[in-house]
């Protein structure tokens, strides 16, 4: 028996006390007449950001998967973490061939055919076409299913299986062009969660441990045969003691990693344990794949176990070898003869949102060495620009630079550092050809950059705590933030081979420094707990604090003239005026999610959103910011620089640029009210759209004013599979009443970028109404009639009552009932009985609601 609630189709986007079929006939006649066009936002500036190929990538790597049939050593993709990478394993070094990148994380995919699914979590599903691997390009999405971190596809190509990571499965008919169909939706309440999907033939294999003092493995399978719509439950059975961590599935044996246990193996086909074999000292197992005639695992304390499989049932395993890897594995995966270990370096991260370093390693079966380790440089922090050349503090990869101005923007030079080394921040001294790096526990850097080709280092000065950033307070002076052991400490580098400290400003003064930005004698600090500082350093020896912190937790520094422009960790971007820095004066807020980093060329800002990607801002008036639009980025967004009309952004892995247009009219999408359903319903449209390289289109909701607001990072797309590039309209059937609702339309293209093409605004009416009865004519044998209603603004909770009347007017039935809280939107049934609980004859009858502010009656006829 499968402990779950299934549904055979998705779960609608907010409760409701009524079925969708029910209301489509279900249309008001009230005093409110037609759909009502209206649109509150006028048209307005806007900045067009088109997205060119990354400067750099580097990678979180997910399990690897083959691309093309046969056995031998060929393509495989791997996630990165936001995209995917394409590799050919018979070039010696497993080359990069082609990549694709796109917003959300993108830790797992699936392949069926030429067809890769990128699972995306909140941004759900990219169907990405593999037909020219150095070329991917996307050609569908689809959300609505709630985050989607894993997943399988059936090669046959008609169907995948999808889930959270959790307690909820998704299957879905795929039709091979990157459309995909919910068609059934699973969600297990005995605790269990999802560990592992795999998909053969026509069939997924669903792999879930239920927690406990004693651990239950669950193996559930399902069937979705080509052609048909209704996935079936083929059986399901558990096996106390063990867990999945992941699996692998070979005929009818799963092989199973079983954490300290090792591996499992299990007749899938009789739901029996075979046997488990231990790796290595019994070492934790987190990864493993199978073929005809091998097993691979990896486990912690960087193993990677090889098998033989041997035995009349290929049940048993031969021990092949167990290897060394150079860093911790996450993740394993066959190809012909090759072992593919996903890999991340141990040491613990100090950001709570860095990861250390990622790396593919390999290794064959047959025990001839594989390729060496390849795979990225960490995550990237923070951008400068200088003469032509962008530096990038790289997170776990050091001091890179980049060419920053024209189509070449190829890597110039590299300063590495170790495995134990971090750079989170750096500051470019031009005039004497230098960089200060803030080297984490390393301290301060200093880097000889007069040949980019080939930094060298020049100095270092140790410090106390976590160097946490760095800026250049005036000639031959630098300021080192530090966190952990708090304070601002100002350096002499006056000899770059010799810097020495002088003197700082510590705890209790400053406590958490991200940012620094000096004028003068100046310096202010951004702190993440006590907001925004000000120290005074006239004597470098002697600095002192000036006035009070804002007490506002600051992330990112800005700083033109007398205008500072702060990025803070709750109230969004703040517009300082500092022409008296001890009392710096707040001149404007504007509310958007907490910021990363924020950068400034002339009159645009670009706030830094981390998942949430860009939102580019005008501050040209300081008194009267306003948003001009989103940019959506790949990975995490962090930092940048910008370059002319270029926007360089340290997206954690990778280094993107866009090209910002000049200000661009943005259309107005023609919103309508349709007050005439038992539902409120937006109907939104534009006039056709001709984009070169336009996949489709989606449609986002955000709540909020109609102008001035920042774009909701959670705003829902109505849309649920992406709209075709000959789209004109969209209906969104899950608005709320009384409230602005702002929509935007944006343009999603092949190299998974997006741009928005269309925007408005548009109050949802919330007129107290009666809807119709339905179904109309009524027969009891069928169930009941529903009345619905939408009671005013502020009536949950309240008293209802309906009373059911014979034509004569005679009273034959009282219903009491409660607004409930739903948006005043509720919904009373009636079965066709009087009070004493008899069968009513055939007629026609009048149902009065009263109370909650309504008063109307509606006709309905009833048949037997």
């Amino acid at each position: 028996m499968v402990a779950s609630r299934e549904m055979n189709s998705l779960p609608r986007r907010r409760p409701r006390s009524w079925s969708r079929a029910a209301l489509a006939g279900c249309l008001f006649l009230g005093s409110t007449g037609s759909a009502l066009a209206t649109s509150l936002a006028p048209n307005v500036s806007e900045i067009v950001a088109d997205r060119h190929a990354p400067s750099s990538l580097s990678a979180e790597y997910g399990p690897a998967i083959s691309i093309g049939a046969g056995s031998g050593d060929g393509l495989f993709l791997v996630p990165t973490g936001a995209g995917i990478e394409i590799r050919d394993t018979a070039l010696g070094a497993a080359d990069v061939i082609g990549s694709f990148r796109a917003p959300g994380s993108i830790d797992r995919a699936a392949v069926s055919g030429t067809v890769a699914y990128l699972f995306a979590g909140d941004r759900g599903i990219v169907a990405v076409d593999l037909s020219a691997p150095s070329s991917p390009a996307a050609i569908g999405s689809l959300t609505g299913l709630g985050p989607v971190t894993m997943g399988a596809a059936l090669p046959v190509g008609h169907g995948l299986a999808v889930s959270d990571g959790d307690s909820t499965l998704h299957i879905l008919a795929a039709d091979g062009a990157g459309g995909m169909t919910p068609l059934r939706s699973v969600t297990f309440t005995d605790g269990r969660r999802i560990g592992a999907i795999l998909a053969r033939s026509d069939s997924f294999l669903v792999a879930s441990t239920r927690p406990g003092p004693i651990p239950r493995l669950i193996v559930t399978l399902y069937r979705l045969q080509q052609g048909s719509s209704v996935p079936e439950s083929l059986r399901e059975f558990a096996v106390n003691g063990h867990e999945a961590l992941d699996v692998a599935w070979n005929g009818p044996l799963a092989f199973i990693a079983d954490g300290n246990l090792g591996v499992l193996v299990l007749n899938v086909g009789t739901g029996s344990p075979v046997r488990s074999v231990p790796v290595q000292a019994s070492q934790y197992t987190v990864s493993i794949d199978a073929s005809d005639t091998a097993v691979v695992a990896v486990a912690q304390g960087k193993v990677l176990a090889r098998y033989r499989r041997a035995g009349a049932a290929l049940d048993s395993l031969a021990v092949l070898g167990v290897d060394p890897l150079d860093q911790e594995a996450l993740h394993v995966r066959l190809r012909g003869d090759l072992a593919i270990a996903s890999t991340y370096d141990q040491v613990s991260p100090v950001e709570p949102d860095e990861v250390g370093r990622c790396t593919l390693e390999f290794a064959r079966l047959s025990g001839v060495p594989g390729p060496l380790p390849v795979g990225g440089t960490g995550k990237t922090r923070r951008v400068a620009w200088q003469a032509g050349l962008a530096y990038v503090a790289d997170y776990t990869g050091g001091l890179r630079i980049y060419r920053a101005s024209g189509p070449d923007t190829s890597l110039v030079g590299v300063l590495p550092v170790s495995a134990t080394d971090r750079i989170v921040d750096l500051a470019l001294d031009g005039s004497r050809s230098l960089a200060y790096l803030a080297a984490g526990f390393g301290g301060l850097w200093v880097v000889d950059v007069s040949d980019p080709s080939s930094p060298a280092f020049a100095g270092s000065l140790a410090v106390s705590g976590f160097a946490s950033a760095v800026a250049i307070a005036g000639p031959n002076l630098v300021a080192v933030a530090r966190r952990g052991t708090p304070g601002v400490t100002f350096v002499d580098v006056t000899i770059a081979s010799g810097p020495f400290a002088l003197g700082s400003v510590d705890a209790p003064l400053v406590q958490d420094p991200r940012a620094l930005a000096a004028r003068g004698t100046v310096l202010f600090v951004a702190d993440d707990q006590l907001g925004l500082l000000s120290l005074q350093f006239s004597d470098p020896l002697a600095p002192t604090a000036l006035g009070a912190a804002s007490g506002i937790g600051a992330r990112d520094l800005d700083l033109t003239g007398n205008t500072l422009l702060v990025g803070t960790r709750t109230r969004g971007l703040q517009v300082v005026d500092v022409t008296t820095p001890a009392s710096p004066a707040l001149r404007f807020e504007l509310p958007v999610p907490a910021i990363q980093g924020v950068a400034r060329s002339g009159g645009t800002a670009a706030l830094f959103l981390g998942d949430a990607g860009i939102l580019a801002v005008d501050v040209a008036v300081p008194s009267v910011p306003f948003v001009r639009g989103p940019i959506a980025v790949p990975g995490f967004a962090r930092d940048g620089a910008w370059v002319g009309d270029t926007l360089l952004v340290a997206a954690g892995l990778a280094l993107e640029r866009f090209t910002a247009s000049a200000v661009a009219t943005v259309p107005s999408l023609t919103l309508q009210n349709d007050v005439q359903g038992a539902l409120p319903i937006v109907r939104i449209s534009w006039s056709p759209v001709s984009l070169g390289g336009v996949v489709g289109f989606n449609v986002y909701r955000d709540l909020g004013p109609a102008t001035g607001g920042a774009p909701d990072p959670d705003g829902r797309r109505v849309n649920q599979a992406l709209l075709p590039p000959d789209a004109t309209g969209v209906v969104d059937d899950s608005v709320s009443v009384g409230q602005v609702h702002r929509y935007r339309l944006e343009a999603f293209f092949a190299d998974g970028g997006s741009r928005k093409i269309g925007e408005g605004s548009i109050l949802v009416a919330s007129g107290a109404r009666v809807g119709r009865p339905y179904p109309n004519p009524y027969r009891p044998s069928a169930g009941g009639t529903t009345l619905p209603y939408l009671a005013p603004a502020g009536s949950t909770g309240r008293s209802l009552t309906l009373r059911v009347h014979e034509v004569s007017g005679r009273l034959i039935r009282t219903i009491p009932a409660t607004v409930p809280a739903a948006g005043g939107f509720g919904s009373i049934s009636w079965d066709g009985r009087d009070d004493a609980g008899r069968r009513v004859p055939d007629g026609i009858y009048f149902l009065h609601l009263e109370g909650a502010g309504l008063d109307d009656a509606r006709t309905i006829t009833l048949l037997r």
